[in-house]
């Protein structure tokens, strides 16, 4: 039975290389970000690598708090339902990262790697876009890779997917047959049509209405007025226009209260400049009729992160793949 027998930061900690698997900077020159743009953990995608094999350790199990347990302990659920057979399932563990950085002038840099997919991109200062990304579909050895680029002219794509040469339909004979039957029909039809009689145009049996012409009250776009009270059944032209009235003052009373808020919000900011010295600051409207915040000014700032954490992954025994790599200098794995 395989076995975890120690942590990765443990070794990492413990042979004395620099910790460089966490780094979070935040609001830093152009000039830091763009150092650690040209120094990025990794450039090319790759999937992440397996670092370990180990049994599903439940929480009735004496090993249950010991080291070999893994990340997951106690229930484990595949499919929406819990497992029972616990000795027919492993647990992979794969060590995933991800970084991204800008340096507010324009320049940025991202990627990740998981275990069933992997993509890096950046973006130079001259406005160029390129990347590419790999993923794992199921039922397939090889990798699907593509890599991509965006300049002046375009979009430009490359990848490994097979080329599907596109070819003329072919018709099956009972296709042909049909096909041949329809056109004999179709020229059937046409021929007997050619020579049927003409059909007379329709009588007008309404003439008294050609010569119409719309009155002064007809125009295009004509709005209807609404029907005096007496003319409304049971006074409900009347409600109708109460209804109007009631909806116009309060559109009336809403626009007059955010008015006054706007004002109030004015006046406060006036005394404070006032009151502690400065030039006030000028306020904008916006399309809603709220007060936008102005936007913030000063130099630009950058920022870079990037950290590794672990991916756990349940699977049967039986599908286990023995080919993937283990990472012997990160986790030790030996049989118990």
């Amino acid at each position: 039975m395989l076995r975890f027998t120690i942590l990765a930061a443990v070794v990492v900690f413990a042979s004395g290389a620099p910790q460089t698997n966490f780094i979070f900077k935040n609001d830093i020159t152009p000039e830091e970000a763009q150092g650690y743009l040209k120094q990025l953990p990794f450039n090319e995608p790759q999937l992440s690598g397996r670092t370990a094999v180990l049994p599903l350790v439940r929480y009735d199990d004496p090993r249950f708090r010991s080291a070999e347990a893994g990340p997951t302990l106690g229930h484990y659920w595949k499919n929406g339902k819990e497992i029972e057979n616990t000795d027919d399932y492993v647990e992979e563990v794969y060590n995933a990262a991800q970084y991204h950085g800008q340096d507010g002038l324009g320049q940025y840099a991202y990627g990740y790697e998981t275990p069933e997919s992997s993509k890096v991109e950046n973006r130079e200062g001259s406005g160029v876009v390129s990347g590419s990304y790999v993923y794992q579909v199921p039922g397939r050895k090889d990798l699907v890779k593509v890599r991509y680029y965006a300049d002046s002219q375009g979009f430009h794509q490359e990848d490994n997917l097979p080329k599907v040469v596109l070819k003329p339909a072919e018709e099956t004979p009972e296709l042909l047959a049909a096909r041949l039957a329809f056109e004999k029909a179709w020229n059937e039809a046409a021929e007997a049509n050619r020579h049927a009689p003409t059909v007379q145009p329709p009588v007008n049996n309404y003439p008294q209405y050609n010569n119409y012409q719309a009155q002064a009250s007809e125009p295009e776009g004509v709005v209807v007025s609404a029907p005096a009270p007496e003319q409304g059944r049971d006074g409900k032209a009347l409600a109708y226009a109460q209804a109007q009235s009631f909806q116009g003052n309060q559109q009336q009373y809403g626009q007059q209260q955010q008015y006054g808020q706007q004002q109030q919000y004015v006046q406060q900011e006036q005394y404070a400049q006032q009151k502690y010295g400065g030039q006030p600051q000028q306020q904008q409207i916006g399309p809603d009729g709220k007060l936008e915040e102005p936007e913030p000014t000063g130099p630009p700032h950058g920022f870079f992160y990037s950290f590794n954490y672990p991916v756990s992954i349940i699977v049967p025994k039986k599908d286990l793949d023995a080919q993937k790599p283990i990472d012997y200098d990160t986790v030790g794995v030996g049989n118990k």
